[in-house]
């Protein structure tokens, strides 16, 4: 068992971190984002000198609804530095949670030390943190994840499009995005493996099965059993402004042959939960009440 210190801890990624990382056996320390900001270094090194972690993962993201490009550098980029310059300090183990949106979807599929080379602000900022912690602490592990689902509960931007749907709004999805789900506790279960890995660099860790974001979404949306999923119409991502990455298919053949964890498609993940009358008993109530926009992770 060590100490890990957990960023983010309160996000979605982080709620699954947590139990996943104490169920391994190791005690956790996640500090609430008022309690810790991580685009202050002060305020880092102090959380890593009352903590004194053996290992660290960093899971704490501004989101893609955020347009303000110095908001999003404030915590994934400054915030991504600290962070690994504390650890490195400290001679701790890090993990780092990034995206495949560091990618610009145009040459498929993306092997784990694939470079750089971002469409957006989100991706931007995100591709900046890669760099940032990989300079400040060499010995660290970037996770390149995908979008992130749950078949226990609709995931944040889910719950907004069930929103919509409720309201009556048009409803697309694009045809023409590609990316590779995980199910968070897949997705938490590496984490919480890759503490304990010797293993350095970007890794990809995501579903194995690509998925157009009309499959992908309309697949959730009946699991789910959501109200008016025949409302749903298909859209094209290619030309829209700001720019979207089109295809982020990952290669996650070396994480599957490091991992324990399964990596499995979301069919393959749907088909082998259980309870949909407990799912659709939930999702028909959120599909009653307005939506809540989700809070940044922290």
């Amino acid at each position: 068992m060590v100490s890990v210190l957990v960023f983010g801890g309160r996000g979605w990624v982080g709620q699954s971190l947590v139990p996943a990382l104490q169920r391994a056996g190791h005690e956790v320390i996640a500090p609430r984002h008022d309690a810790c900001d991580i685009s202050d270094s002060t305020d880092v090194a102090r959380v890593f000198t009352e903590s004194k972690p053996a290992a660290v993962v960093n899971a704490a993201a501004a989101n893609t609804a955020i347009a303000d490009e110095a908001a999003l550098r404030a915590v994934n980029v400054d915030g991504a530095r600290n962070v690994a310059a504390a650890a490195r300090k400290a001679k701790a183990r890090l993990v780092h949670v990034s995206t495949d949106l560091v990618l610009d979807g145009r040459h498929p599929p993306y092997a784990d030390d694939a470079k750089t080379c971002p469409v957006n602000a989100y991706g931007r900022s995100k591709a900046a943190g890669e760099e940032m912690v990989l300079t400040a602490c060499p010995g660290a592990v970037v996770v390149r994840s995908s979008h992130v689902y749950d078949p226990a509960a609709p995931d944040p931007s889910l719950r907004g499009f069930i929103e919509m749907l409720r309201t009556g709004a048009p409803c697309r999805l694009f045809t023409d995005e590609i990316r590779c789900p995980i199910a968070r506790p897949a997705l938490a279960a590496a984490l919480a493996e890759l503490v304990a890995l010797d293993v350095a660099g970007t890794l990809n860790v995501a579903g194995t099965e690509p998925l157009s974001r009309f499959d992908y979404g309309t697949l959730l949306l009946d699991f789910f059993r959501v109200p008016k999923r025949r409302n749903v119409e298909e859209a094209l991502a290619a030309g829209l402004t700001p720019p979207r990455p089109l295809d982020l298919t990952l290669d996650v053949s070396k994480a599957r042959k490091l991992l324990a964890t399964p990596l499995r498609g979301v069919r393959e993940t749907l088909q082998a939960d259980e309870g949909w009358g407990i799912r659709a008993g939930k999702v028909s109530r959120l599909a009653q009440r307005p939506n809540r926009r989700p809070p940044r992770s922290s």
